[in-house]
């Protein structure tokens, strides 16, 4: 059967229709057999999950409007960044207020629709992503490249967000590839984790901590940069406000002064402006020592 049949919408829907279609039995019932039938539609309104099944969608449909009332205010943001609580409560009042748009007259979804409700959801889903970016374990895997260059990949354990990093063995810079559904997981414990999830918990500070810990298996290696995605750019962009001369990313102050990053040497950034990065959260790496093989 579809998705959609199995989802939380899937499920409410038919259960409302069940329900719906023995309420008009009930209706329709004559005298001698109307007794039987409120005591059938009595059992199934004890049995069918209806309001559970309600409570569910109607939580889908407010932390969808939540996302999306975050997202206009902060675009590229993680779905569930801290800093969307502090647009609560109102950000959760109009995510009701959508909410119950969609919902039209469907008075028993409607009553679930609370801007209280949208807050918990928020409230809820920061919390758990939250508890998953502060796991500090991150696997370990080096290995050698097709061309013979080093090949280090990094994966942190509890998101499934991971990185390969080489270095190119004719320039010497390191190549770095950050996306986790193309890049095989060497969690042990999740050998098939596809790594399809990794939005849940991008731009939250996984990358960074594993952006450094491959720079300090590599202490001598500066670090290009390629195609970047909205989550990694700004990444970038702070590494090198951070430490110019390692690595790439976009700067107005470069650009100003026509500094080409690939080919300057370290006295080009001697007058850099530096901006301390923030403390990151102490990674403990485990080394996988497996084959691997790409």
């Amino acid at each position: 059967m579809s998705d959609e049949y199995h989802s939380p919408e899937g499920r409410y829907r038919r259960r409302r229709l069940d329900r719906t279609l023995k309420e008009r039995e009930v209706r329709a019932a004559g005298w001698f057999s109307r007794k039987r039938e409120l005591a059938a539609l009595r059992t199934l309104e004890a049995s069918d999950g209806l309001e559970e099944a309600t409570q569910s969608y109607a939580r889908v449909l407010l932390c969808g409007e939540v996302i999306d009332g975050w997202q206009r205010i902060s675009p590229h943001a993680n779905q569930w960044h801290p800093r969307l609580l502090d647009h609560l409560p109102e950000l959760a009042e109009k995510a009701a207020a959508a909410a119950i748009l969609e919902a039209g007259d469907d008075a028993l979804l409607r009553g679930m629709l609370t801007p209280s409700a949208a807050e918990q959801c928020a409230r809820e889903n920061v919390e758990a992503v939250q508890l998953v970016v502060d796991d500090p374990t991150i696997y370990v895997q080096q290995a050698t490249a097709s061309d013979g260059g080093p090949r280090t990949v990094l994966q942190h354990a509890a998101s499934g967000l991971r990185g390969r990093f080489t270095v190119d063995r004719f320039d010497g810079f390191g190549v770095i590839f950050s996306k986790p559904y193309d890049i095989p997981s060497i969690n042990p414990n999740d050998p098939y984790d596809a790594g399809e999830h990794w939005e849940r918990y991008a731009g939250l500070g996984i990358g960074r901590r594993l952006y450094l810990a491959a720079a300090e298996l590599h202490p001598h290696i500066r670090w290009g940069a390629g195609q970047q995605s909205p989550y990694a750019a700004p990444l970038r962009s702070r590494l090198h406000n951070a430490d110019p001369t390692r690595w790439d990313g976009y700067c107005a102050w470069c650009r100003e002064r026509l500094i080409t990053w690939r080919s300057a040497g370290t006295s080009k950034f001697a007058q850099h402006p530096i901006t301390p990065a923030p403390a990151a959260i102490q990674p403990r790496l485990i080394e996988i020592t497996s084959d691997y093989e790409q």
